[in-house]
């Protein structure tokens, strides 16, 4: 059983998020399905079909380009098999409208052996894909 069934969360701009996750989420094996012009989900579909991720137009319409204030945004961490798959995410991630928060690399101390990829999507959120590895 997951710690969580799902999150969602609100986005100023649907069809700049929608076209961002449908975009960047494959490179994952994960699933982006919308379901309204106003809504979309992110799943793993049957490998892994909990939690997952919906997204809804904000009430009040959307902004051109949402701006980034600490506090109003989320961080979402989503696992990679390989490091291979953390950086097709980030080149997937950029071609599809997000943008550079960290390029793909190893994070923390050498025994963490942590690669991963941070980018913003665009509503603000950081998206980070990684992969723990032993590292060489």
């Amino acid at each position: 059983m997951s710690l969580f069934d799902h999150i969602g969360f609100e986005s100023r701009n649907i069809p700049a998020s929608y076209q961002f996750y449908s975009g960047s989420m494959s490179a994952l094996e994960l699933r982006v399905l919308q379901t309204a012009e106003n809504l979309f989900f992110v799943s793993g579909n049957a490998r892994s079909p909990l939690p997952f991720l919906r997204v809804i137009a904000a009430k009040g319409g959307a902004a051109e380009e949402a701006e980034l204030k600490p506090g109003q945004h989320l961080h979402l961490k989503f696992s990679a098999k390989s490091r291979e798959q953390v950086e097709a995410f980030y080149q997937a991630a950029l071609k599809s409208g997000g943008r550079d928060s960290g390029a793909p690399s190893y994070q923390g101390p050498k025994e963490m052996g942590y690669f991963a990829a941070l980018v913003f999507d665009p509503d603000g959120n950081t998206v980070e894909v990684g992969v723990h590895e032993k590292r060489t």
